[in-house]
């Protein structure tokens, strides 16, 4: 076949990119352009600044189209989930939108526990309470003249679609990240929304991924340039690219969360599914990705920067594999690690509570994160063997945590799996694989996965 290429913009909370992927033979992966991202204090509130981000997208998009020889045919768009956009009648937003560490959430599942219990939204959504879903995010603004105004929501990937061809839709894996939409059916559950006194026509029936959905055309450049809503939430682009054998298989997708689950045909609803935790969220063939979400390398990101950024992420994974195991362990989840102004002093302060004393050296404090991380990994794959009364053979290790040998090694022993570490870009490497396949330059998943098995090195390590 001839050379194919598309483009993936990759938003994470820490920084955005613009990856061409060029498909000849192999899959070529080709960084554009990166810009950093973070929550600013915006309005009194913690926001995205939107008018940074699409001026960096439209910078990186118009790199790409001058400087490569090989016509880009489709762009993919994949974010973090939960976070929305507010749209105008004027197509414009209306604000820049909240991010979800922002403080409004406070205090709204008790709120919305008196409005429908929270097994019973549970049972309809297939998704557990966090504190940041978007469900409580509009409960906190249901209202409001802000959300009075709006014409539309669209989830951060949606935006971006939006804002480069003109078409708003919302896409189904951003969408089951809200604890809105059905896990019975494929739209918004109609109690929740009538609840929210949400207006018809601010949400949409999810399109699928692949579905194409216009073309680049943002006032700046028209093009042939094909717009394609990918799996908009990026851990549903990631677990498209594990080059798995079968579906026996649990994933650790590792950032800022991390989220550890499985690919099922059906949801996991039961009343130990609601106790556990999990939360049951699309994948990009449309099946189910039952799961939990961790606080994850935040732990690791935030100690670094209260010990003032000295050492990089390879010397950090260097000290605490040189450090003993920790003799004290955190539990990642607790409310005083969400958003700490010093993890250090977080750590501190949990540690003094629950075992009197502290840690002593900066080494001891990332063995002592690495550690509880492996154990909170342990601890969810053994409720997830439970739930489908079955043993997982391997855990996939995928994004940045993969390329951390002592992350990798101390989760293989925790859990006694082996562990497929790779494909770091897995976000990336799943969006262009599903524009690829929109694009008919793979017709199966069969040939997918062979091209992921050619693309990437992966890792294994052994509980032993």
């Amino acid at each position: 076949m001839k050379p194919f290429s598309c483009l993936a913009i990759d938003m994470g909370a820490g920084s955005i990119r613009i990856v061409q992927g060029i498909f000849d033979g192999k899959l070529i992966l080709k960084e554009i352009h990166r810009f950093d991202n973070h929550i600013e204090l915006i309005d009194g509130a913690d926001r995205w600044n939107l008018d940074k981000i699409t001026k960096g997208i439209v910078t990186g998009i118009e790199k790409a189209l001058a400087q490569t020889d090989l016509p880009i045919t489709s762009i993919g768009v994949d974010s973090w989930g939960v976070d929305f956009v507010l749209v105008g009648k004027d197509g414009k937003p209306v604000e820049n939108p909240v991010s979800y560490r922002d403080q409004r959430t406070s205090g709204m599942k008790y709120l919305w526990n008196t409005m429908m219990p929270e097994k019973e939204t549970f049972l309809k959504t297939g998704v557990n309470y966090n504190i940041f879903n978007t469900l409580y995010q509009l409960l906190s603004i249901k209202d409001s003249e802000t959300l009075a105004c709006t014409n539309r929501i669209l989830f951060m990937a949606d935006y971006i679609n939006y804002f480069l061809s003109g078409t708003a839709v919302n896409e189904i894996t951003l969408s089951s990240t809200s604890q809105m939409l059905s896990c019975s059916t494929e739209n918004w559950e109609p109690h929740i929304t009538k609840l929210l006194k949400l207006k018809e026509g601010l949400l949409t029936k999810p399109v699928l991924p692949g579905t194409k959905i216009g073309f680049y055309n943002n006032g700046l450049v028209s093009s042939k340039l094909e717009v394609v809503a990918v799996a908009g939430h990026d851990t549903a682009c990631a677990v498209t690219a594990i080059p798995s054998e079968n579906d026996n298989f649990a994933f650790l997708s590792t950032g800022t969360w991390c989220i550890l689950g499985m690919v099922s045909d059906a949801p996991l609803i039961s009343d130990d599914a609601f106790k556990i935790g999990i939360t049951n969220e699309r994948t990009s063939d449309g099946r189910f990705r039952p799961l939990k979400n961790i606080m994850g390398l935040w732990l690791i990101q935030q100690l670094r920067v209260a010990f003032g950024s000295k050492h990089s992420y390879g010397e950090i994974d260097q000290m605490a594999a040189k450090a003993p195991s920790s003799e004290m362990l955190v539990s990642p989840n607790e409310q005083i690690f969400y958003n700490p102004p010093d993890m250090k002093k977080a750590f501190d302060e949990y540690l003094s509570k629950v075992y009197g004393k502290t840690l002593l050296t900066e080494a001891a404090y990332y063995r002592c994160a690495y550690d509880s991380l492996a154990a909170a990994f342990s601890e969810t794959i053994a409720e997830l063997e439970f739930l489908r009364k079955k043993s997982f053979d391997v855990i996939h290790i995928i994004g940045g945590g993969s390329q951390s040998g002592i992350l990798c090694r101390l989760t293989a022993k925790a859990t006694g799996k082996k562990i497929v570490a790779g494909p770091v870009e897995a976000a990336v490497t799943g969006n262009l694989l599903i524009q690829a396949k929109a694009a008919g330059y793979y017709t199966n998943n069969a040939k997918i996965k062979n091209q992921i098995k050619a693309l990437i090195g992966v890792q294994y390590y052994f509980p032993d």
